[in-house]
């Protein structure tokens, strides 16, 4: 089963590796038939996705010891779970607007986070560099290995509620990017075939506000669930712990970028670089602040053979 997952991770990553390249075609070549061709094997690419994370949960689900959050505990699964909803978060964007261009600013963010999802098997494997993400799933107690806390329905759900914001908010950061270009453009009067392909500044904005706008309930019910079960974990010594406050920090920066945007009517450049600063919160979050708190942090092993 662990070669199946496997199997369908790779093809997922190819996938989204093709999808990229057709994309950035697009925008060189201006060829419709580009974009439809990268859409249609990125709905492929994150089915397959899909398939690999829901086996994996399987076998995790029915392994001795298995705890409900021991699936996303270490740094592989976590970042295949992120760039998946990278993935499909953009495909719902597109669902509801067909705006093939802004798959060249929002998915090399989801290939890259499966790069080093791979990267990450590789290292972890005896045979690096001739592993295979195969090797790495074969860590069976992995999980075994974390602390012990308490094991409930919230605990499962917290995680994949927090990431499902951060898959919005890249999407978010991609657009922002897109629209400062745009911006830049049109005041220096240079515009370029890229410029003429963007949508126009308002449509970017209105988009940027509606992924903060969409994923802030997660973020908050998430961050809450994740409290919660910190606090029947740890008693009061969740408030001192880096992870929760960095992550209140990146709650304030959203609620903040939601407030003004709709209370004060805060639009256009400084709601991108809000939404920047915000996403590059989170990245601090995901990637760096594991690593000063005792409490949080992704399990790394060898490969056991």
């Amino acid at each position: 089963m662990q070669r199946v997952e496997a199997l369908l991770f790779d093809f997922a990553f190819l996938g989204y590796l093709a999808g990229v390249i057709l994309y950035l075609a697009y925008v060189f070549f201006r060829r419709e038939r580009h974009s439809a061709l990268g859409h249609r094997v990125l709905v492929v690419s994150a089915l397959l996705h899909a398939a690999s994370l829901g086996l994996g949960l399987w076998m995790e689900s029915h392994r001795p010891g298995h705890v409900a959050y021991g699936f996303w505990s270490n740094w592989f699964e976590s970042l295949s779970l992120f760039s998946f909803f990278i993935v499909a978060v953009f495909l719902a964007v597109q669902s509801r607007a067909r705006l093939a261009i802004l798959g060249a600013f929002v998915l090399p963010w989801a290939l890259l986070l499966m790069g080093l999802a791979l990267t990450q098997a590789f290292l972890a494997s005896p045979r690096c560099p001739f592993a295979s993400v195969e090797d790495f799933l074969k860590v069976a107690d992995a999980t075994r290995r974390l602390p012990a806390m308490p094991s409930t329905v919230w605990a499962a759900i917290h995680v994949p509620l927090l990431f499902f914001s951060y898959a919005a908010f890249a999407n978010a950061f991609g657009i922002g990017l897109a629209f400062l270009i745009q911006e830049r453009q049109i005041k220096t009067h240079r515009s370029t075939e890229l410029g003429y392909r963007l949508p126009s500044l308002e449509e970017m904005d209105r988009l940027i506000a509606r992924l903060i706008a969409a994923a802030f309930p997660a973020l908050t019910v998430g961050l809450g669930l994740g409290i919660i079960w910190a606090h029947s974990a740890w008693g009061d010594r969740w408030i001192a712990d880096p992870k929760v406050l960095w992550s209140v920090v990146v709650w304030a920066v959203y609620f903040s970028y939601l407030l003004l945007r709709y209370a004060f009517n805060w639009r256009g450049r400084r709601g991108a670089y809000l939404s920047l600063a915000g996403f590059g919160l989170v990245l601090v979050s995901y990637m760096g602040i594991n690593y000063v708190s005792r409490a949080h942090g992704y399990v790394v092993g060898k490969v056991l053979e």
